[in-house]
């Protein structure tokens, strides 16, 4: 037998063979297509990794503006220092580089004002980058290029990057916002438009070679950043500055433990032209505390775990918008919803009588009306004005639950306001289902429901703007770079919940109540202002029921408002608390910045004209009798010292003084100027004031919404401290305040 393989052998053997080469053709040529196609993109990144160097080119932010293009927050380009350790080890051993690692550590922490043993730690890492130092600015960032190309040393890279500045600094904070450290927006505008302010971030890629050194410029790719739109704001910053300063007023004197908010809107497109809580916050610094007696506190306290959170409670407060975020019972302010409900309802007229009686009984419950005497029977009109808790008792028990809790969702508090603004809370209330008569009647004076500060004003902005609705409105248009309109805001109404004709009658209604009861509201003359002031008890944090809330919520012109105002002080802890106290005159000390500002300008009955404060003409090298007859114009008295025949020295020779007020004209360079001691005004009424200074020769400049109400007292705040000696026909202006409180 033959043992030489056979022909079959061969065949099968072949084909066997024929079979494998086919099979690894076929394998390869998958691996082929599967490389070069399939997982191309994988293998492209992979070979650009080791080939191409690629750094990122942040966007720049879009900026915010304020109504009139003030720049409240911007972006500029900054330097990210770093290192790269490994090719600086390549750098440092290559013919071209003379200097050794102390040389560069040493130089490097010199400019970027470092610890050198902490660049040279980063500087002897094992990986490819390390970060030495953020936010260079570019002068710097050139003297390190500069020192970097010099010597040969590309390990050294300077990263193009982005800082926010905030050149108001701590004006509006609460609204603007600030960001996270790794660039996007946390709180405020920065937060709810970081969409639209953040941009598409560049990238640069670079050629490299075996040794991770640069390829010459030809090989240089780049893909520009896109900057972020910017946004133009309702709020204007004179009006953010007026509030502000009112709020910090407030705060000082009245210390309130749950801080000071207020809002000022247009009432008929909800645009909010200025929003702060107080304390706010620096937000080019946020992490730092502002409230002094905080702050202390936590300075005070040993390190540790307790004063870590003492730490974060305070960041969390300061940074916190109160007008959107917090809630709290609204008090007496709310009466205006109650009132408006009814009216529309048409189950009261402005002129039927409702009873005070002190105390009104409800299910077994007595309700306390603030006051403690009797108002007797009262029309609408002086129920309001003395915001009479029985009387608007009686009007929620005319409405019966199923209205009102209507007319509380039509004024759109069991929903968001829309505010473009993060973090809005929501109300808390008593649905129509749990509203027994006992919680209709505290409802119905607002001492249930807690609701935000920013719902109160927008409800109260629909009971006196014709009955509508509206969505505050932060932002009024988003611009591109280039300045082209991205987004227009209109101004959106939700729906209409009274009618033009309740809605006026609410108007006329508020205008008496700071008409005819001055003190304790906004009264300021020769304007049109209506308005209501709210104290409620914080109930539910306080069972002693010593804890308050006072508010005041005010509008102007009262026949055709163009603004409205809100103001809360939150705890105050002074001694005070009803809203017309701790609120009241820090919304009058706004009004009177912003009106004329808004081109809203006093109209004058006669009465008012001889009660209004003039401004003094200088009539210095007058002749006596010219200068007799400008002063005596304008309303005030003259007397001449001397027999010259014209005015050497006037006292006083400038500032505002009131009607009636005496200026002395001294004739001869040679006189000596009376002089006069100021005696101390506290407690006293405006007419004894008056006459206790006329008695020294100086004169009386009254201010506060009380100026010029029967019976208003001085507080201690006159400009000129009591035992001052001072030129006989000096000025001295005193805040007056209600004696007795007229409405909460």
């Amino acid at each position: 037998m033959s043992d030489k393989p056979t022909s079959s052998m061969k065949r099968r053997l072949n084909g066997v063979i024929g079979a494998c080469i086919i099979v690894v053709i076929v394998y390869l040529l998958y691996v082929m297509v599967r490389i070069s196609i399939i997982d191309a993109e994988k293998w492209q990144e992979l070979a650009s990794s080791q080939q191409l160097k690629s750094t990122t080119i942040t966007a720049s932010r879009g900026t915010i503006y304020d109504s009139n293009m003030q720049i409240l927050a911007q972006s500029a380009t900054v330097y990210t220092i770093a290192v790269d350790p490994v090719l600086l080890a390549r750098n440092l051993e290559s013919d071209e580089c003379t200097l050794e690692l102390s040389d560069v550590t040493g130089t490097l922490a010199e400019m970027l004002e470092m610890d050198e043993n902490e660049i040279t730690a980063k500087c002897v890492k094992d990986n490819r980058y390390q970060e030495l130092k953020k936010n260079v600015e570019k002068p710097l960032a050139d003297k390190i290029r500069q020192f970097a190309k010099d010597n040969k040393i590309s390990a050294v890279i300077a990263t193009e990057s982005s800082k926010r500045f905030y050149p108001e600094n701590s004006l509006a904070a609460s609204v603007v916002g600030h960001l996270h450290y790794d660039g996007y927006g946390i709180y405020g505008l920065e937060a709810y438009y970081d969409e639209y302010l953040s941009g598409t971030d560049g990238k640069t890629l670079i050629a490299t070679d075996n040794q991770g050194n640069e390829i010459p410029y030809d090989y240089k790719q780049s893909y520009d950043a896109q900057p972020g739109d910017s946004l133009v704001l309702n709020l204007d910053i004179t009006i953010q500055s007026a509030l502000e300063n009112a709020l910090l007023d407030c705060v000082q004197t009245h210390a309130p433990s749950g801080r000071a908010t207020g809002i000022v809107m247009n009432p008929k497109t909800g645009a909010v032209y200025a929003m702060a809580s107080t304390y706010g916050y620096d937000l080019n610094n946020p992490a730092e505390i502002t409230d002094p007696a905080i702050a202390a506190m936590i300075e005070a306290m040993p390190e540790g775990e307790d004063k870590t959170k003492a730490k974060s409670a305070a960041w969390a407060t300061q940074w916190k918008n109160k007008a959107i975020s917090e809630i709290y019972f609204p008090g007496s302010v709310f009466k205006v919803i109650t009132a408006s409900s009814a009216l529309e309802e048409q189950k009261i007229t402005p002129n039927q009588h409702f009873g005070c009686g002190i105390v009104y009984t409800v299910a077994d419950t007595d309700f306390h009306c603030w006051s403690t005497y009797d108002h007797g029977a009262q029309t609408l009109y002086d129920s309001m004005m003395n915001s009479c808790n029985p009387a608007f008792i009686r009007m929620g028990e005319l409405l019966e639950p199923a209205l009102f809790c209507k007319y509380y969702a039509g004024y759109g508090f069991t929903e968001p306001t829309g505010i473009d603004l993060p973090s809005e809370a929501s109300s808390l209330y008593v649905s129509e289902k749990n509203m027994g008569p006992v919680e209709l009647a505290s409802s119905s004076f607002g001492q249930t429901n807690k609701v935000t500060a920013i719902e109160m004003i927008t409800a109260y902005a629909a009971v006196i703007n014709g009955g509508y609705l509206v969505t505050p409105q932060v932002v009024d248009k988003i611009i591109d770079s280039n300045g082209n309109v991205v987004k227009d805001f209109e101004p959106v109404i939700k729906r209409q919940v009274i009618s033009e004709e309740t809605s006026a009658q609410m108007r006329e209604v508020l205008e008496y109540v700071v008409e005819n009861a001055k003190g304790g509201n906004s009264y300021i003359s020769g304007y049109r202002i209506g308005g209501k002031s709210g104290t409620s008890q914080k109930i539910d944090e306080d069972i002693t029921g010593h804890t308050y809330v006072g508010s005041y919520c005010a509008f102007a012109p009262a026949d055709d408002p163009e603004v409205i105002l809100l103001i809360v002080t939150d705890d105050p802890q002074n001694g005070k608390f009803y809203g017309s106290e701790v609120a009241a005159p820090y919304a009058t000390q706004v009004l009177e910045a912003i009106l004329p500002y808004l081109g809203i300008y006093p109209e004058y009955t006669e009465e008012e004209l001889e009660e209004i404060a003039v401004n003094i003409k200088n009539t210095e090298f007058a002749d006596v009798e010219d200068a007799r007859a400008i002063l005596t114009a304008i309303g005030l008295k003259v007397t001449v010292i001397g027999e010259g025949d014209s005015v050497v020295t006037q006292v006083p020779s400038s500032g505002s003084a009131k009607r009636g007020s005496t200026v002395i004209l001294y004739t001869e360079s040679n006189a000596v100027q009376e002089t006069a001691t100021v005696p101390s005004l506290a407690g006293l009424t405006l007419e004894q004031a008056q006459s206790k200074l006329a008695e020294v020769g100086l004169n009386l400049l009254p201010s506060g919404s009380a100026a010029y109400t029967d019976g208003a007292t001085a507080g201690y705040d006159q400009s000129i401290s009591a035992g001052t000696v001072v030129l006989k026909g000096s000025i001295v202006s005193v805040t007056f305040y209600p004696s007795t409180v007229t409405s909460q």
